[in-house]
């Protein structure tokens, strides 16, 4: 009698065993390998939620707002699961906020944390300033740069595998704008 219940019990186990170690596996090997224009699209939506971020500031840096594009070592693939032609790049865009005065960094950190929390994000404190993650998993922070002291906005995006297009390998890095493509002006000499 006992062994009519342990066999289907062991046989549903190692089911869902094989299932987690499928998903371990994936996971190790950087997720699911997307296309160039679904990497296009985070890299899109990543700038996006740093402009936008921007323009909610209050009060407003003196200046208009211009990305730069920082690289991501963390975003490797470390044991050369990746087959030909994929790559994987996390974008990651910052701003730099120029405000009148101390106080006015104070003030827009205190309001954009109010915003998000309106919203219903979770906010959290970070060194000098605070950070949330975004629905599709963008982390937005806005806090004092660890070299100069200054005010930043950084955008993260999500470590993405991609399987490039036949001719066309996309690098975000000189994406000047961040609207995911790279134009004839942008591409290096």
């Amino acid at each position: 009698m006992r062994s009519k219940i342990v066999v289907p019990v062991l046989g549903v186990a190692l089911v869902a065993l094989i299932g987690l170690t499928a998903k371990a596996c994936e996971t190790v090997q950087g997720g699911p390998v997307h296309s160039t224009e679904e990497f296009r699209d985070h890299v899109r939506a990543t700038t996006r939620a740093g402009e936008d971020t921007y323009r909610a500031l209050s009060p407003v840096p003196a200046k208009e707002p211009y990305a730069s594009r920082q690289g991501s070592s963390s975003c490797v693939d470390d044991f050369g699961f990746d087959d030909t032609g994929v790559s994987r790049a996390e974008p990651i865009f910052t701003w730099d906020l120029d405000f009148a005065s101390d106080d006015d960094y104070r003030a827009a950190l205190a309001s954009l944390r109010a915003t998000w929390r309106e919203d219903g994000r979770t906010v959290e404190q970070v060194d000098n300033g605070i950070t949330t993650t975004l629905d599709d998993g963008i982390r937005v922070t806005i806090h004092l740069d660890y070299y100069d002291g200054e005010p930043e906005l950084r955008a993260e995006g999500t470590c993405m595998r991609y399987r490039h297009n036949y001719g066309d390998a996309y690098d975000y890095m000189y994406d000047d704008n961040g609207d995911g493509t790279v134009d004839e002006y942008e591409r290096p000499n």
